[in-house]
């Protein structure tokens, strides 16, 4: 079992309170204008990119994508983070159930293994993920709009367009093997520490080649510009995964952590970004 590591930090630890956190990012987000039109094209969603931060920094922004969630068929959400402890294996899967103040999620063991069997380069472990949060703070979001899904759980220490193109195969493999119905959440905040107009200048390429699923231009931007995105690795993944499986890109939601702290000088960015049919 793997239990919470930043329960109580990077959102409430109180059951109660962090159920009605949840709920009141998901109406705000479900009450925009702009997403209600979009949610018209989505017949599918087959992908996700939500951040990552502090539930009051992000979770207003990781909203828009997981207010899509509702009504969802039974599924198993893979949810791949970076690693930003440097600890474990390169790519590592998880095969523990996770547990957060809402209960446990259980993990799907037979797409982790069918995933594992496919890569070149994920093995398991649960080192990676002993105290990482890229992956625990969206568990709750989970939770709360998909009750009864599984989840896989991968993180990334390595990044290159190499590996997240062998996991992207190594999940539609998977996809075929186990006949699950996947959902692929790529678990990452934007540009950091930037004044807010430069880190919306920056995030706004990155997302141009987010909107047209170009994995490899993505990846060579953020390297060749050494852009501050943690998590470029799993959006290049989900990018790869949708295209694979002839998908679409819409930008949700975009804002960043000077819109709840009032500083604009130093920001995070976040975006949301839905990946569908």
């Amino acid at each position: 079992m793997r239990y919470p590591s930043v329960a109580g930090t990077f959102y409430t630890g109180a059951k109660d309170e962090l159920s009605n956190e949840i709920n009141g990012y998901i109406s705000k987000a479900e009450s925009d204008a702009g997403l209600i039109e979009k949610r018209k094209e989505f017949h599918q969603i087959i992908g996700l990119v939500v951040p990552h931060a502090g539930h009051i920094y992000s979770g207003p922004v990781a909203a828009y994508s997981y207010s899509l969630l509702k009504g969802a068929p039974p599924v198993t959400f893979v949810i791949i983070g970076p690693n930003h402890t440097g600890r474990g294996k390169a790519i590592a899967i998880s095969r523990e159930d996770w547990t957060t103040p809402l209960g446990t999620v259980k993990t799907d063991i037979h797409v982790c293994d069918s995933i594992k069997m496919n890569s070149q380069i994920a093995d398991f472990d649960e080192e990676a993920h002993k105290f990482e949060h890229s992956i625990e703070v969206q568990l709750p979001f989970i939770q709360s709009l998909a009750p009864d899904a599984h989840v896989v759980e991968i993180c990334m220490g390595v990044q290159d367009y190499s590996e997240a193109e062998d996991l992207a195969n190594a999940i539609v493999a998977a996809a075929k093997e186990t006949r699950r119905n996947l959902i692929v959440i790529a678990s990452s905040d934007m540009t950091h520490f930037e004044a807010s107009d430069a880190a919306k200048a920056l995030d706004e390429r990155a997302l141009n080649y987010i909107s047209q699923l170009k994995a490899k231009d993505f990846i060579n931007l953020v390297q060749g510009e050494d852009m501050s995105i943690c998590g470029y690795g799993p959006i290049a993944t989900a990018m790869l995964w949708a295209a694979k499986n002839d998908g679409k890109a819409s930008i949700l939601k975009y804002a960043n952590s000077g819109d709840v702290t009032g500083d604009y000088g130093n920001v995070v960015g976040y975006a949301s970004v839905a990946f569908y049919k």
